[in-house]
């Protein structure tokens, strides 16, 4: 789909339209892409400025790591879209007998783990760069020190916004191993949504 390369008023339209997607996992990891920019404004607005000069070598390596992680944010809102063409196909299958409403069981259970493969890695993402924007805190341009703030905000938004997205298809897993991993990513998230970063 490459809605990366969508005008903005382009990607609301299709947004608020009744096509299955974009959705809630393009959205989260535009959001994170947004966040990721906000940061990277702030470290340009640090470089070369004497009074940070000594964080000069950390806010280079902070703009390299963040400007992969943009770029991976940028994959994964057509990534979703992709995924979610498995539940689709679930959607179209029969269910008049008891064998087919079991096979549409099981189908169901596989497609609801493909379409958490890619908010679990938004989420990952969203957690390793807000990391990144805690380090900077204090750190880079004061006067764009509210940047960084809603960077780290939307990052936090990013990572709750990908949970949802596990969240409403987990009850349909049946992969007992696979749900305990989804438990850890739960614990990763709470503890990231309930700590209070200033």
């Amino acid at each position: 789909m490459d809605y990366k390369d969508f005008k903005i008023e382009e990607f609301l339209e299709k947004l608020e339209s009744t096509d299955s997607m974009p959705g809630g996992g393009t959205v989260s990891a535009l959001v994170g892409a947004n966040a990721i920019s906000s940061a990277i404004k702030v470290c340009n607005l640090s470089l070369g400025k004497e009074k940070y000069k000594e964080n000069e070598a950390l806010i280079k390596e902070s703009i390299i790591k963040l400007e992969e992680n943009k770029k991976k944010f940028l994959r994964f809102m057509d990534e979703d879209a992709i995924n979610f063409k498995v539940m689709e196909e679930v959607y179209k299958m029969p269910r008049l007998s008891d064998e087919d409403k079991e096979k549409r069981k099981n189908a169901l259970a596989n497609a609801c783990k493909v379409c958490c493969a890619v908010p679990i890695k938004i989420i990952d993402n969203a957690v390793e760069s807000l990391q990144i924007v805690l380090n900077l805190k204090g750190k880079t341009n004061v006067s764009a020190k509210s940047d960084l703030v809603i960077a780290g905000v939307l990052l936090k938004t990013t990572i709750k916004c990908g949970w949802e997205n596990v969240e409403i298809n987990k009850n349909f897993i049946r992969d007992e191993k696979y749900l305990k991993y989804i438990d850890s990513v739960e614990k990763v998230v709470t503890n990231i949504i309930n700590r209070d970063n200033g």
